[in-house]
């Protein structure tokens, strides 16, 4: 997967200074002096555990939002993620020390409290003082990221005006783009022409990324605009009114006050893609056999409370839009989804989806089995597509499975989701139950997914959809 530079940096750094501050205070622990941390042909058990434990923690490090652009931008919070990074690392492993009582981990309380104080000035002094230092030679000597602004707008403007001040952003603006021929609003740099014209003028002013900033574009331009950052530069920061429902969404950066979206290309690497089947199969292999007396009991309380099959199975739309065999318990009567009335509603609801209107399931109460309202308040019927996980056909997280008969009605920006398998949870689920979401806005999670899932991202989509099935809003 693509990261940006900083990123790998921080991410490299941050695990070695994990690392490397555990066994300095090994080093210098007084209750076994005469252990080294590392002998001629080994390193202590502890240390090898370290190793792993780092890896971890660059997830929580993650999630308190240590590798977004406006935490390196906001000193004082940056300062506060940090103390709190700290403090979570040792308390983590303090539990975990007490749940395992294994040799793997450090007894001593003392050498744990020094190995935090000593954590938490390591990661200051480089994160608050090194990182910052380096921003400035690397501005000093121009080896900031050049970058395209598209979309000759006030926001635009207003960037190019704080990415001047304040070069610890790491870019500079080369130009303006945009297909507009008003007068231009951002003229403190050059108009390099139409976005069309992006592939022409790279190599002529070196570009190196581009930022979107035109709330006016569709999204069918916007994607197709995305699509062509992404093919060039591998990445491209994305600010407009149509990707609103993103930037005020937890996985929102910004630069300034200015709420971005990063979109990378799609991971291709091997061993993203191992790591991410090896998972799911894992995952959904142990679901089945710790799940199976709720399977077994939710089946044979279809059967004998309602006629017909317990599964119901149909076609759902897939990787590439290949369609294929998809699997839920029956929460209906046999025949609901030949009822006319209710076909021609979804119909409706397609086409008013697609132009803006808010979310909201198509479901005829009166088709709805007492058990069935049951299994579909806490997800229970949707707990057999574990086996189409177990298959390959899905994956645990990624978009929303389609039917086919909603998919040809879609648009082809719509269709771009579908560039990965489809998942049994996502974004859209996590934020569907949200107030004024649209389709249009699930999609567009789909698709951040799409182009920046990650393990940590996954473990966030599944605990979050743990705490919507427990709170009954599975069915929302």
């Amino acid at each position: 997967m693509r990261r940006s530079r900083t990123v790998l940096y921080l991410l490299l750094t941050d695990w070695l200074i994990l690392v490397g501050s555990f066994g300095v205070t090994l080093y210098f622990r007084r209750y076994n002096p005469g252990m080294n941390i590392v002998s001629r042909y080994h390193v202590i058990p502890q240390m090898s555990m370290m190793f792993l434990y780092a890896f971890v923690m660059l997830g929580v490090f993650s999630s308190l939002g240590l590798y977004k652009r406006k935490m390196q931008l906001a000193p004082v919070q940056h300062f506060l993620a940090i103390l709190k990074a700290a403090l979570i690392t040792v308390l983590i492993y303090v539990l975990a020390k007490s749940l395992a009582k294994s040799g793997l981990f450090i007894p001593s309380r003392l050498v744990l409290l020094q190995w935090g104080v000593l954590l938490l000035c390591a990661l200051v002094i480089h994160r608050l003082l090194v990182v910052r230092l380096l921003y400035a030679l690397l501005s000093k000597t121009d080896m900031r990221r050049r970058v395209v602004i598209v979309g000759d707008t006030a926001m635009a403007k207003q960037f190019v005006a704080d990415c001047g001040l304040k070069k610890e952003c790491g870019m500079r603006i080369v130009g303006v783009m945009d297909d507009t021929t008003k007068a231009h609003v951002v003229d403190s740099v050059p108009f390099l022409g139409s976005p069309s014209t992006l592939p022409e003028v790279i190599d002529l002013y070196n570009l190196e990324g581009a930022v979107i900033c035109n709330p006016d574009l569709s999204h069918q331009k916007l994607m197709d605009l995305v699509e062509q950052c992404i093919r060039l530069f591998g990445w491209v920061d994305v600010h407009s009114d149509k990707s609103s429902a993103l930037q005020h969404s937890g996985s929102a950066d910004a630069y300034f006050d200015i709420p971005f979206i990063r979109m990378h290309g799609i991971p291709d690497s091997l061993l993203y893609k191992t790591w991410k089947r090896i998972f799911d199969f894992t995952a959904s292999f142990l679901g089945i056999v710790v799940l199976s007396p709720i399977l077994i009991g939710t089946a044979i309380a279809i059967k004998k409370t309602s006629p017909g099959p317990v599964f119901y199975t149909r076609d759902r739309i897939g990787r590439n839009g290949r369609p294929f065999p998809f699997y839920k318990f029956r929460s209906m009567a046999v025949g609901a989804d030949q009822d006319q009335t209710r076909n021609d509603a979804i119909k409706s609801f397609i086409q008013d989806q697609k132009e803006g209107e808010t979310l909201c399931k198509v479901v005829n109460t009166a088709y709805v089995t007492p058990v069935g309202k049951f299994i579909r308040k806490w997800a229970i019927d949707e707990l057999p597509q574990l086996f189409n996980v177990l298959k390959g056909d899905m994956a645990l997280v990624g978009p929303r499975p389609v039917p086919q008969s909603e998919y040809e009605h879609e648009d082809e920006w719509h269709r771009r989701r579908f560039h990965i398998s489809p998942g049994c949870t996502g974004l859209w689920k996590i934020y569907a139950t949200k107030a004024g979401v649209t389709f249009n806005d699930t999609v567009l999670y789909d698709i951040f997914y799409a182009r920046n899932m990650n393990p940590a991202l996954d473990f966030m989509v599944i605990f979050g959809t743990v705490l919507i099935i427990f709170t009954g809003k599975a069915d929302g």
